[in-house]
């Protein structure tokens, strides 16, 4: 196949006050034309630098130190600056991992799409109007010609996606780059993105690039895959060969420790033990020879050699090439290379136990306008319901889901519980002891008891603290005196097995599962009895993600912490939660046993979360997308069921009759007219 993009022999570095980084090391790989390519691997391992080289868009501390990157013969690293801007946005895009902070927030999508076109002379502005709703219309947004006047924050995040798609996609480039593109996205909107840039490689015959450490997406989406580990190419190949054939032990490794790929429900996820190495260091043979669990001497001071399997496919590692090599590795896929640790934790709760947390009937409504505003316009209740009839319970020592798209009221229902928000109506009891709506003063004893880990582990933490300050402030705020905090640091950093030396850094010198770490340690420096954690593994690594989520079933085991753990990761979810919420604009549409619900779900909303799921398998590619439609908005809820504008089942009733919530055997509760059967 014709070769669009030829990266060869790419170093780079960076020059930092710690000295210089090694970010990339002789990086060589092809893009093939009409092709999808993935680039996965863990984070820093230098994904996403390799993009920002071929845009020429690095940092002003960036020195490329060697190789050359060829587009259609054209080397972009010394293309003149005119040149490189010439061909950026013309026959290369980009997709943003953040459309929010990628998109003008001030400017209509109409307005940025009119700039894109500057170099179009030849258009009238209504012929690029014209363009811009067309290409709208392309990417499945619904009503294009009214939503191209509006401004991105009136746009879900999956829609703000699409549009940013929309917009990379206008010139018509001949290399579309993506950048994480689902990464902050519901398992229902990855689906749909990876069936729209599916159906726009097809359409346009685009070459696509694909940056992300989402292995289900990769499968689902790619043709060819590049796994990096710390700024090196370590295999590469066909999707096929690499998700059933791989061959180098960090692949394997990445792999096993995908939650969606352990069929078995464990309590303890598998994980690749050690970290990415320091790349200001030097470093002799292979690069992941400390974390390999079957490194031999000669890995950790010979390089390791090139093992091509075919052409454009290839493994780096002693164990495939050279006097060294292992005739029986690598071993059959049904043989783990990771290990999963013992299942020597306590077993589950009594579901027959009194509960720890007892929600009944809660709502939380918000003002959308002022009194004089609403009066002006006649509205009579200018409100609207982000919790509606909520009831649900954690019993000590249980873990409870909340699963549900963004912007289904998991999120604002937390911080209610915790007295964060006021609520409208209903009940919040803990320990007996009514909370709602009770005033701080009342509340703040009750706060040693109940902690928040929340979704952006880095954002939550004062930039200017160091670790040590951080995770010992819960005790000063409640005045517990007589203990040493340096004492104090170093038994909670014990506890969540961040080194010592952390302790005297800042948030800012933290990697994601450090930082999350560290509000692990902050959540429980008063010993709690319940965490609520606000999407626990957001933007984590498969690996770091099975650490965290380790550490937590550890710590409750030891401690008889009781957690309700906000998130719509679902294969991770399916691994530790005891009971399972499903929550669809503000509402819970299903509860019960977690197995259960992943078994047989009776609400159509909660199959198509399961089904949404992205399969890392590229055998298992879905035809379909599980659900369509955007989350409705709450200013025009439904006058029904609040799903029946996307459910596929949907019947009249449907539209004008709102379920009450149903109980049905085993515990379970659903919110559904007609219930799904199960033969």
């Amino acid at each position: 196949m014709d070769t669009l993009l030829d990266i060869r022999n790419l170093s780079l570095d960076f020059r930092t006050t710690r000295g210089r980084v090694k970010a990339l090391r002789d990086i060589s790989f092809p893009v093939r034309k009409g092709r999808i390519i993935g680039i996965v691997g863990e984070s820093g391992s230098g994904k996403s630098t390799i993009l920002w080289s071929i845009m020429g868009l690095l940092a002003g501390n960036a020195e490329v130190t060697g190789g050359e990157i060829l587009f259609e013969d054209r080397n972009m690293l010394t293309l003149s600056e005119s040149s490189r801007r010439a061909a950026r946005g013309e026959e290369i895009s980009v997709v943003f991992q953040d459309p929010m902070t990628s998109q003008i927030p001030v400017l209509t999508y109409a307005r940025q799409m009119f700039d894109i076109l500057y170099r179009r002379p030849n258009l009238s502005r209504a012929q690029k109007r014209e363009a811009a709703i067309d290409m709208m219309r392309r990417v499945g947004i619904p009503d294009p010609e009214a939503r191209v006047d509006q401004y991105p924050h009136q746009f879900s995040g999956g829609m703000r996606q699409r549009a940013g798609i929309a917009m990379a996609l206008l010139t018509g480039p001949k290399l579309l780059l993506a950048d994480e593109p689902t990464t902050a996205l519901d398992v229902t909107m990855e689906a749909q993105i990876i069936h729209l840039l599916q159906g726009l490689q097809s359409e346009f015959g685009a070459t696509i690039v694909v940056v992300s450490h989402n292995l289900g997406l990769i499968a689902e989406l790619c043709d060819d895959v590049v796994v990096m580990y710390a700024g090196e190419v370590i295999e590469a190949g066909e999707v096929h060969d690499i998700f059933h054939h791989a061959r180098h032990p960090y692949t394997r490794a990445l792999l096993e420790c995908d939650p969606a790929r352990v069929e078995k429900v464990t309590r303890r996820l598998p994980v690749i033990p050690g970290d990415i190495p320091d790349l200001t260091r030097p470093r002799k043979g292979c690069i992941y020879s400390p974390r390999c669990q079957r490194a031999m001497p000669t890995c950790h001071d010979v390089d390791p050699p090139t093992a091509a399997t075919a052409p454009g496919q290839f493994a780096r590692c002693h164990l495939l090439e050279g006097p060294h090599a292992d005739p029986t590795w690598p071993p059959p896929a049904s043989v783990l290379t990771v290990g999963r640790g013992t299942e020597d934790l306590p077993p589950r709760p009594d579901p027959a136990g009194t509960p720890l947390l007892d929600v009944r009937d809660l709502n939380v409504r918000f003002r959308t306008m002022g009194p004089i505003r609403a009066r002006l316009r006649g509205i009579d209740d200018p409100f609207v319901d982000a919790v509606l009839d909520v009831s649900l319970s954690v019993r000590p020592g249980e873990t409870v889901g909340l699963v549900g798209e963004s912007g289904s009221g998991k999120t604002t229902l937390g911080r209610t519980i915790l007295n964060l928000l006021r609520s409208e109506a209903g009940t919040a009891t803990f320990e007996g002891q009514d909370i709602r709506n009770m005033p701080e003063s009342r509340f703040k004893p009750l706060r040693r008891d109940m902690a928040m880990m929340f979704q952006d582990p880095v954002g939550s933490l004062s930039p200017r603290k160091s670790v040590r300050a951080l995770i010992t402030e819960p005790l000063l705020i409640h005045g517990i005196t007589g203990r040493d905090l340096d004492v104090e640091a170093e038994r909670l950093a014990d506890m969540v097995r961040l080194p010592k030396p952390f302790l005297t850094r800042y948030p800012h010198e933290l990697s994601g599962g450090q930082a999350r770490r560290v509000g692990v340690a902050r959540a429980l420096a008063l010993n709690p009895k319940l965490i609520i954690a606000d999407e626990p593994t957001a933007g984590l690594d498969v690996s770091v993600q099975g650490e965290i989520l380790n550490l937590m079933a550890e710590l409750q085991a030891e401690h008889g912490l009781s957690y309700l753990i906000i998130t719509h990761n679902l294969p991770v979810i399916r691994h530790i939660a005891d009971r399972l919420a499903i929550m669809y604009l503000g509402r819970i549409v299903e509860q019960g046993p977690t197995g259960a619900i992943f078994a047989n779900p009776l609400h159509p909303y909660t199959q198509a979360l399961v089904e949404g799921v992205p399969k890392p398998d590229p055998d298992r590619r879905r035809k379909h997308v599980s659900i369509s439609g955007e989350v409705p908005s709450l200013l025009r809820r439904p006058p029904g069921c609040d799903f029946a504008t996307r459910c596929p089942y949907v019947q009249d009733r449907c539209r004008v009759e709102k379920p009450p919530h149903f109980d049905a055997p085993a515990g379970r509760q659903h919110a559904c007219l007609f219930p799904l059967t199960h033969n």
